[in-house]
């Protein structure tokens, strides 16, 4: 069973996601009220076609994957599209870190290096760029009232975890894998090397 977390302090969300070497976890700071406040307007959008006209379960089940399309769409139709991309969606990029298990065990990566080395294949980067800016929107847009629900609804939907931790502390919070664990994930697949 998995306790509540009240989103009434800065928290942070690990998002786990299925790729070609197996389950990755992507744990990623929230950005700054000046990069929310920079882009606001676009946020603002999104919360209102993700959250206006749905029923709570049909929002949380929904939003978190439509999200990225959604500001996307609303950014390119307002002529700030480019910016959004470079301010925005590059700091929640930056913000985010990526844990796995290689052949040494657990191992990290900053999201734009699993990205180029195609860890996170197109699919798999949109679906956690998309979970990053609902949790982005429902952290700054959303009464806490309503944040909390929400929140609960997503992560027990999708697996998500929001946590208090760093990323090196949630890291090291893992629990450790055996030789034998290391060996059966890395042998039938491997992590592509940097190009």
């Amino acid at each position: 069973m998995t306790s509540k977390i009240l989103i009434n302090k800065r928290l942070n969300l690990v998002v786990s996601t299925e790729v070609s070497i197996g389950v990755v976890k992507i744990h990623s700071v929230p950005v700054s009220r000046e990069v929310f406040e920079t882009f606001y307007e676009e946020l603002g959008e999104v919360f209102t076609k993700s959250f206006g006209e749905s029923s709570s379960a049909h929002m949380a089940l929904s939003a978190p994957q439509l999200a990225y399309a959604a500001l996307k769409k609303s950014a390119k139709a307002k002529g700030t599209w480019d910016s959004v991309k470079s301010g925005f969606i590059n700091e929640i990029v930056r913000l985010s870190n990526i844990v796995f298990v290689g052949d040494k065990g657990w191992e990290t990566l900053p999201m734009d290096i699993a990205v180029k080395r195609g860890i996170l294949d197109e699919d798999a980067e949109s679906e956690v760029l998309s979970a990053l800016i609902f949790f982005t929107a429902i952290t700054f847009v959303s009464p806490k009232s309503m944040a909390q629900g929400f929140m609960d609804m997503a992560s027990a939907l999708r697996s998500w975890e929001l946590t208090s931790s760093n990323f090196t502390e949630f890291k090291n919070g893992l629990p450790t894998l055996t030789e034998e664990e290391t060996s059966v994930m890395t042998t039938s697949s491997r992590v592509p090397s940097a190009t």
